[in-house]
């Protein structure tokens, strides 16, 4: 599966709709690309919930660029990236992005 988010504003409650979507244990591969784009606590802390719930998941590509990201959602991917038992291979690049408790 691929999701790309460029230069876009997500409120909070879109967000967390959109990330709730990839709550799916049978994804076995994910193109996550968040570029351009702030990405707040909610929708955040969804992604990394919905994406721990991904028990399937081999192989990760994440890339932020120009991204704000909270805290709160650096934990939670964070925590999701433990959960993944059958990973094989993770790409995750951050290019002039903010890691910051002053998320979107």
């Amino acid at each position: 599966a691929q999701l790309g988010l460029y230069k876009t504003k997500l409120t909070d409650d879109g967000g967390h709709a959109l990330a709730a979507g990839l709550d799916r244990p049978e994804l076995q591969d994910l193109d996550l690309r968040i570029n351009d784009t702030t990405v707040g606590d909610k929708t955040g802390v969804t992604l990394g919930q919905s994406l721990s719930k991904c028990s399937q998941l081999s192989k990760l590509y994440l890339q932020a660029t120009d991204t704000q990201i909270s805290d709160a959602t650096g934990i939670a991917l964070g925590e999701a990236l433990r959960t993944f038992q059958q990973l094989t291979k993770a790409t995750i690049m951050l290019y002039r992005t903010k890691l910051t408790d002053q998320g979107g």
